[in-house]
């Protein structure tokens, strides 16, 4: 995110609440909890591997739980798109013990950890126990493959807190100190991501403010009609990257002023004005891209001097013989993250069709393969990537940058992949940068029916 270092958002939640709630709060109020996090790899150089963050929580407790609404703010090491960086959570007292540690649920906070290796969600614990004001020397219970024992009374940055020790078979996963209202004042855990990369996550309490009732309707309300609008464009599942759709965008026009008005004078006004410098961006790229299709549709593809790397054979000739579907995307054996350019789904459309005739070719698009010293190693990834996932259609290499003749999505902020449609002729006829809504019957619908009407035509 980038527009608060974590000692800058602690000022600005602080400046906030005083506003908002007065200095003479009510002590039955709702609490204003920020921590300051970081995540540290045990391998490496510390100053290279760290990344930052700041965990702000507003704690509205009622008689039998609450309801725990969080923003988290992130510095260095990549960062989740801002519709992942709020949430609501909800605890329940009275049915026991419960740590909210969810590793891959919006109700969560998660921060997004890269490299060069890789890019990978990790989730971090929600402060508040279910039942935590109950906890005491005898206290244990097991969540999943983790056990939680107290371990002992200790004091923590000057409140009185109970130990509690969190392990598994493989060792101790987290520990951290519960005050007597039930929330965590201190955590540390190992996290393993990647291919067994180790880090050591924490989490401090810096700071407490009290709201009074009018910012504790303002902070509910403002959270209320985020999470909404967050299901109402069907941003549910977590993305390390969202590129919105033309009825996303629409939506999300229509929605921003109110956003941007609601979360005055809360923690979510910083998530707001990362909402508007969002659209700013999703509208240009989506434009550019709206243009980069007009033009591209209609093209004829010819010699685009395509270097086959993986498959049986290949020609330039091939792509003006029926219908044929062209892959871009960089077919990089790492970082490996899921949908992998949705080439599965790919592969079974290729297995579907493949004896009507239709041609799939997964073109390898690498800014690496402008160097001739370079392509030695760019093959062998794409066939490394290819083994991997057991693709069945054959792999070239854009040696040529052709992709820059049939509009290459890049140049507008997109990102690949681009899939582009031939018909018989080698004209294009379908042009789509991003990825494709997925049918859990029909694999890429969309591109399916493409597929399917081309066929039908050519059979009449």
């Amino acid at each position: 995110m980038g527009l608060f270092s974590s000692s800058k958002l602690i000022r600005y939640l602080v400046l906030v609440v005083l506003i908002a709630g007065g200095f003479h709060a009510q002590l039955m109020g709702a609490e204003l909890l920020t921590y300051s996090g970081q995540m540290i790899g045990e391998k490496g150089d510390p100053v290279a591997t760290t990344k930052r963050f700041t965990l702000a929580a507003v704690r509205d407790a009622s008689d039998n739980g609450g309801a725990l609404h969080w923003i988290i703010v992130e510095d260095g090491r990549g960062s989740v798109p801002w519709p992942h960086s709020y949430g609501t959570s909800q605890w329940l007292d009275g049915n026991g013990l419960n740590v909210q540690a969810a590793t891959a649920s919006r109700n969560n906070p998660q921060v997004l950890y890269i490299n060069d290796e890789l890019k990978a969600f990790v989730a971090v614990t929600l402060p508040q126990l279910a039942d935590g004001q109950e906890l005491n020397q005898e206290s244990i219970w097991k969540q999943g493959p983790v056990t939680y024992r107290v371990t002992e009374r200790q004091t923590v940055n000057g409140q009185e807190a109970w130990r509690v020790l969190g392990f598994t078979n493989f060792g101790v996963k987290r520990t951290f100190w519960v005050n007597d209202q039930g929330y965590i004042v201190r955590l540390r855990e190992n996290v393993t991501i990647g291919r067994g990369d180790r880090f050591d996550l924490e989490y401090d309490l810096k700071n407490v403010q009290i709201l009074e009732d009018e910012a504790r309707l303002k902070v509910a309300t403002a959270f209320d009609v985020f999470n909404k609008f967050r299901t109402k464009v069907d941003i549910d599942r977590l993305e390390k990257e969202i590129v919105w759709d033309d009825e996303q965008i629409e939506t999300f026009r229509g929605d921003i002023d109110r956003l941007v008005s609601v979360a005055d004078a809360t923690p979510l006004s910083a998530v707001a004005r990362l909402a508007q410098a969002d659209l700013k961006t999703q509208k240009g790229r989506s434009g550019g891209v709206a243009t980069l299709m007009t033009r591209a549709i209609g093209k004829v593809v010819e010699a685009p001097g395509f270097e086959l790397y993986r498959g049986d054979s290949y020609s330039d000739e091939s792509l003006a013989e029926g219908v044929t579907v062209l892959h871009f995307w960089e077919y990089r054996s790492s970082p490996l993250e899921q949908p992998y350019g949705q080439v599965g789904y790919l592969d079974f459309l290729y297995r579907k069709y493949k004896e009507q005739g239709v041609q799939v070719v997964g073109v390898v698009s690498n800014p690496l393969l402008e160097d001739p010293a370079e392509r030695s190693r760019v093959r062998v990834n794409a066939r490394k990537f290819a083994l991997f996932m057991n693709l069945s259609f054959p792999i070239v290499a854009d040696v040529k940058g052709y992709i820059g003749k049939i509009g290459d999505p890049r140049g507008a902020g997109a990102k690949l992949p681009l899939f582009i449609v031939l018909d018989a002729k080698g004209r294009i006829v379908h042009y789509k940068a991003g990825y494709y809504e997925v049918d859990r019957d029909l694999g890429l619908k969309s591109l399916d029916r493409v597929v399917k009407e081309l066929l039908d035509a050519n059979s009449e």
